[in-house]
């Protein structure tokens, strides 16, 4: 059978990180959505349905898939932001079919026509497939970045299923609590650090250096190449490849390649990717009146139902040193942040926000940053990734 991987028309409700990736290639654990849901489907043919504006960029981070198809087959329609199982995949069966959560697509089965005739009508993008039985469904479909963090404990629960036995005793040097539940993959640890898995499971990956007095206490991912400073605290966190981090990171979700070297305490928040934070760079994460936090989407404020939630950053921002952030405060991609006091709850992409003036970013200057950056890192910034981050700045000066 033919899988179809899809995000839909709600793909800005994951803004900032969804601005720069299509929302399956946002991280859950210990990779991404997509990554888990193709394990689900090890023999069967796998294409990818994304944005217009995302298809080259998408292209190039996955040359092993079709994206955006000319025509479709017979197949099998999946939501990249619905947490699939081996389970709840059994539930989905029929002809023709759609599958609902919520009054909201998650999956389908649909004829070559019934896909054929839905893409040419905008497809997932804008709407739901025509001529089909309705059934509804009962999975976790994530609606925001806040859904993801929620479920942070959840995903790490999920991902020590396929690592087997833990090999905690090759580690007799690091002072552990629940050794059982702690999983090390050719990590360096220093003398001095102590891992806690009381709360749940710890998955360190290959590669990773943690220097000494760093406490870890799980659920926690820490991924493959990051380096993580000495008296460095991490709790309930699941942090991706070739990161730096130091100082406190709490209740997050940080993509990859980022820096947050510094003694600073980043709580409840998502970062993406190539985000740098200056040191002293702290967020608040409880409104003093501990009322829910409401966060800035669509132009909308949005009410998240939580009490905690600190930031959401997006791909290559920068902020200074001792820069502050306020509770349920969103940062669009590309943006820096040099400023006294708290700046805005809401940055918009290419934003250079500094003594709480507010300019563009100079394409030119950031497009040899985020070169030098990637480089140290041997990643490429390529022709497709400027001339998406051109269009993406030219809509930004639009609105």
């Amino acid at each position: 059978m033919n899988i179809y991987i899809f995000e839909d028309k709600h793909f800005s409700d994951f803004f900032p990180i969804s601005s720069t990736r299509a929302v399956f290639d946002i991280r859950f654990g210990k990779s991404t959505f997509l990554k888990r849901i193709t394990k689900l489907f090890p023999e069967h043919s796998v294409s990818l349905i994304v944005r217009n504006s995302l298809k080259e960029l998408v292209s190039e981070r996955h040359p092993n898939f079709e994206v955006n198809p000319e025509s479709f087959d017979e197949g099998l329609w999946i939501s990249g932001s619905v947490i699939w199982t081996k389970e709840n995949i059994k539930k989905l069966s029929g002809e023709d079919t759609a599958f609902m959560k919520n009054n909201r697509l998650v999956a389908a089965i649909l004829s070559s026509s019934n896909a054929n005739s839905w893409i040419s009508d905008g497809g997932p993008l804008s709407s739901n497939p025509s001529n089909v039985e309705l059934k509804n469904i009962e999975v976790y479909q994530c609606n925001y970045l806040w859904d993801i963090i929620k479920l942070i404990g959840e995903s790490i629960n999920d991902d020590i299923q396929e690592l087997g036995n833990s090999n905690a005793a090759d580690y007799p040097h690091v002072k552990m609590v629940i050794p059982e539940k702690i999983f090390i993959n050719n990590a360096n640890i220093m003398s001095g650090v102590l891992i806690n898995a009381e709360k749940g499971p710890v998955i360190i990956d290959k590669n990773v250096d943690i220097y000494g007095q760093t406490y870890i206490e799980g659920p926690a991912y820490i991924g493959t190449g990051t380096i993580i400073s000495a008296l460095t605290k991490i709790k309930n966190s699941a942090i991706g490849n070739n990161c730096k981090i130091g100082g406190e990171v709490e209740s997050s979700v940080i993509q990859g390649f980022t820096n947050k070297v510094h003694d600073g305490h980043i709580g409840d928040s998502f970062l993406g990717e190539w985000v740098n934070l200056g040191a002293g760079t702290s967020n608040s994460n409880l409104k003093n009146t501990y009322s829910s936090v409401k966060v800035r989407l669509n132009e909308e404020l949005v009410d998240t139902k939580s009490l905690h939630i600190g930031c959401f950053i997006g791909d290559h921002v920068k902020t200074a040193i001792g820069t502050l952030i306020n509770t349920g405060t969103t940062i669009g991609p590309a943006s820096m942040i040099s400023t006294y006091g708290f700046p805005p709850t809401y940055i918009p992409s290419f934003s250079w926000y500094v003594d709480r003036k507010v300019d563009s970013t100079d394409f030119d200057k950031f497009v040899a940053t985020a070169r030098e950056v990637q480089k140290r890192r041997n990643i490429n910034f390529s022709a497709i990734e400027e001339e998406f981050y051109k269009k993406l700045s030219i809509i930004n000066e639009s609105n």
